[in-house]
């Protein structure tokens, strides 16, 4: 059996959580903010336009995501400016557009996720197990780069070695090429890899699928997966589950 030489974490309800709320506080701040940033540059709509707006964007946003693609979020604001108005895009100069798609990204830095219990400990657990750590995310309207800010805030994004979010490669999990995109750069074969998430279908089956081994994180009454290698009911079991395997 060939040794371990890789952990690769989800990031949502895995390592943090959204507070009750939490999305819909989130939402407001990028509405309002977005809205009075058009105003001052005498643009103005109404707040319902603007809100409108965003609602389409998500749902083209789900439409892609079904697809398991992704949109870079530069992409997302300018399908955002052109929902308020078809024209409005074209009027917007590029450091107005750099200050939109600041408050679009940057609006979770107001109102930001918890770290779940145990999540330190258990990066702390296989780290000093000398196993290399990378992170495996699906980003939603939030990019990588301002989770990456999230997770450093929180203490923990100096122990991984590679983070992998969907909206930089535009591939999302469970699509096998986002795997294979964080193993390569880990250097780590699958077969000497193993995930932890809790996400049946994006963890599980597609760590399965991109050849890796797989824990699953079963909390909250989720479904547990047939296909996992191991199940733990809390992260302070990871480290003892992937050691099992």
């Amino acid at each position: 059996m060939k040794k371990i030489a890789a952990v690769t974490f989800d990031l949502w309800d895995t390592l943090i959580k959204e507070h009750p709320g939490g999305a819909d506080r989130v939402a407001r701040i990028r509405t309002e903010g977005i809205g009075d940033l058009l105003s001052a540059k005498g643009m103005v709509h109404t707040s319902q336009e603007i809100v409108d707006a965003y609602a389409k964007t998500g749902d083209f946003l789900s439409m892609t995501w079904s697809k398991q693609r992704d949109m870079a979020v530069r992409d997302q604001v300018l399908f955002m400016m052109s929902s308020i108005d078809d024209k409005l895009a074209g009027r917007i100069s590029k450091s107005d557009l750099d200050e939109i798609e600041r408050v679009y990204a940057e609006g979770i830095l107001e109102n930001p996720p918890a770290l779940l219990p145990g999540a330190r400990e258990a990066l702390v657990a296989v780290s000093e197990r000398g196993h290399k750590i990378g992170l495996i995310s699906n980003t939603g309207r939030t990019p990588g780069s301002v989770l990456r800010v999230v997770m450093g805030n929180m203490g923990i994004l100096d122990f991984f070695d590679t983070t992998t979010f969907s909206n930089e490669v535009l591939v999302r999990k469970p699509a096998e090429g986002v795997f294979r995109h964080t193993l390569d750069n880990l250097k780590v074969f699958p077969s000497a890899a193993v995930h932890v998430g809790d996400s049946v279908e994006s963890d599980i089956m597609g760590a399965k699928r991109a050849g890796m081994k797989a824990v699953q994180l079963v909390v909250n009454g989720i479904s547990r997966s047939e296909v996992a290698d191991s199940h733990v009911g809390s992260l302070t079991n990871v480290l003892d589950a992937i050691e099992r395997l």
